[in-house]
């Protein structure tokens, strides 16, 4: 059995359904002379043809990316979504129309049935509505949306209809009309909101700001961003398209490109329909490096360097500027973790990633280690030596 996509069977539903509305309201509308289920029946014809739209525009943005169309058909949605928007503003103005043109006291007949096909309209229409816009808001679908939010117009519709034909039962027989009248409104509200939505995206404007706000927090997140310079991101059918320029400490072109996918992971894993994350890296010139250094004590430059990263006593944390090489800001760690059983080494990296250095100085390999994923993590860079003292690692890095 063939599998439809959700999105595709959301808009065949609707195709039946409203068709179905149509031929009742349609028929009752005929036989009771009522000016606003005529009316109404002409609307949801309307939405038929709009949402056969919806499904071509479905197929078409589905398909791959050809040499002509290297960004895809995603615009197919929006371009569906536009014309959408116009037909709602036609279907307004023939529903005025026909109002103002027979205008005057009319009694209908058949009542029961027309308030019988009222009520039956509100319900499906109301339940179609809300189907159709969780399904579009689920998978982001623009064109899927707006024909939700359309059929959630209609909604009030076919409750101003209801009521009109009421009042016409009722004595008050110009409500039908009326009715008619004001459920155009509707129609153009709803239009106007979709007209709105399908421009915007046609002519590339940016994506909502709580969403944009979201993205910079998520590439802030990550270790080894110094700053972010610009963020765009827009939307392309239901997809969202990004572009970020990062600012960063890393010089090694491999570890640049691990936190490139590092961010573009974080950001797809946070939020729905990303299609592509493209990000400009531009590494930045830094007043000095921060260094660790295990030690067996704190002597200062004299003292020892610890041949096991986990169970060193001290890390000697200090910055060389990178204009001149001078020393400042040398300080000790004491090591809090030295006595634990387990996962010292573990710890230890966490303590020295908050601290915020950007390389570690070691006699002993800690490669493939908990402590060097937990360090590589935060964009770390590592260097094994064979030096015996806190100062001959400093003198070296004078040179």
């Amino acid at each position: 059995m063939v599998q439809i996509e959700r999105d595709k069977k959301a808009a065949l539903v609707s195709i039946v359904v409203t068709a179905f509305l149509v031929l009742i309201k349609y028929s009752v509308g005929i036989l009771s002379g009522s000016i606003a289920l005529l009316a109404d029946a002409i609307h949801s014809f309307t939405d038929v043809i709009s949402s056969i739209g919806v499904f071509i525009g479905l197929k078409i943005s589905s398909r791959k990316p050809t040499e002509t169309f290297p960004y895809g058909f995603y615009k197919a949605e929006n371009i569906v979504s536009l014309f959408l928007a116009l037909a709602i503003f036609y279907a307004g103005y023939e529903i005025v129309l026909t109002s103002v043109e027979k205008f005057e006291e009319v009694v209908l007949t058949n009542v029961t049935a027309a308030i019988l096909v009222a009520v039956a309209s509100l319900i499906l229409t109301l339940l179609l509505s809300s189907y159709k816009l969780k399904v579009g808001r689920e998978l982001n679908s623009p064109s899927m949306t707006a024909d939700g939010k359309h059929t959630r117009a209609d909604v009030y519709a076919s409750a101003v209809v209801l009521l009109g034909i009421l009042g016409n039962y009722l004595g008050f027989y110009s409500l039908d009309q009326i009715a008619g009248i004001l459920i155009s409104v509707f129609i153009f509200k709803s239009g106007y909101g979709i007209l709105k939505d399908s421009i915007k995206v046609l002519l590339d404007a940016s994506i909502d700001y709580e969403s944009l706000h979201r993205i910079r927090e998520i590439a802030s997140d990550v270790h080894g961003v110094r700053k972010i310079h610009s963020l765009k991101a827009r939307g392309s059918g239901k997809f969202i398209f990004v572009e970020l320029e990062i600012e960063t400490n890393l010089r090694d072109l491999e570890r640049a490109h691990l936190l490139s996918d590092k961010i573009e992971e974080n950001i797809k894993s946070e939020l729905k329909n990303v299609d592509k994350v493209i990000i400009h890296i531009e590494p930045v010139e830094k007043e000095f490096m921060r260094y660790a250094v295990p030690c067996t004590e704190n002597y200062g430059m004299r003292s020892k360097v610890s041949w096991h990263f986990g169970e060193a006593e001290y890390f000697c944390i200090f910055d060389i500027k990178t204009s001149d090489k001078e020393l400042t800001d040398m300080r000790f760690v004491k090591n809090p973790f030295v006595a634990l059983e387990k996962r010292k080494g573990l710890k230890v990296a966490e303590l020295l990633v908050s601290h915020n250095i950007d390389k570690l100085i070691t006699k002993e390999s800690i490669a493939k280690k908990s402590a060097f994923y937990v360090l590589e993590d935060a964009c770390v860079e590592f260097e094994e030596t064979d030096v015996d003292t806190l100062g001959e690692i400093i003198e070296k890095l004078w040179r």
